[in-house]
């Protein structure tokens, strides 16, 4: 991994970090009352742009993966086609749908219909990441720590998919709407940032690793 490289992917997991803590922020101002409307779709808007950038920053890795494998840069159907596909587009989903809830549409019909989308986009994501991750493991057995934590995060993205379904499907049949939506995204952004963290960390240690300056023989 060059630096360039290395600064690309810093910079894409600051950003998922950065709006997967945003959203986080505006869904708990939200629950204590503040404009939980308004706030309920710019957390949206702000977990929609920390998908949308996890699933880029996940197909530049996906693509890397591959072409050390094949030498190839063509992706494949499965894993790397429809991964990158169900996350870019929740991602842009969401960032529609809170768009059109902070204008007054049916905020709470539309934004339950967009976490239903985000927690199936969870579920993909974590499969995604689980192979990626136990590639990375197979190859390298020194960050097994990283590897260990990036596990976890997985389970709970896998747990937070299947929450935010079953909330989305309760605010839309109108039980406690507001409140559910915005525990939804309070659960989307957490999970977005310790995503973003651990992966941070795993490519810090990767790339620790990857420069480290042999000592020259005089």
């Amino acid at each position: 991994m060059d630096k360039k490289e290395f600064v690309a992917l810093e910079v894409g997991n600051f950003a998922v970090v950065l709006s997967g803590a945003a959203g986080v922020a505006l869904a708990i101002v939200g629950l204590a009352g503040i404009y939980p409307i308004v706030l309920m779709g710019a957390a949206a808007i702000a977990i929609g742009v920390s998908f949308t950038i996890a699933g880029i920053a996940i197909a530049a890795e996906k693509r890397k993966i591959l072409t050390e494998s094949t030498g190839s840069t063509l992706t494949s159907p499965g894993m790397f086609a429809f991964g990158l596909g169900m996350e870019f587009i929740a991602g842009i989903t969401s960032i529609v749908l809170g768009i059109l809830a902070l204008l007054g549409i049916h905020p709470t019909i539309l934004l339950g219909a967009d976490v239903i989308v985000l927690g199936l986009a969870l579920l993909q994501m974590s499969s995604t990441d689980a192979r990626i991750n136990a590639i990375h493991a197979g190859k390298n057995d020194k960050h097994r720590v990283a590897y260990d934590i990036a596990k976890a995060t997985i389970d709970m993205q896998i747990l937070a998919g299947l929450a935010l379904i079953t909330l989305g499907v309760l605010a839309l049949i109108n039980v406690a709407p507001v409140v559910l939506l915005l525990v939804s995204f309070l659960s989307a952004g957490v999970i977005l940032a310790l995503k973003g963290t651990t992966l941070g960390v795993r490519i810090d240690e990767e790339y620790n690793e990857a420069n480290v300056t042999l000592p020259t023989e005089s």
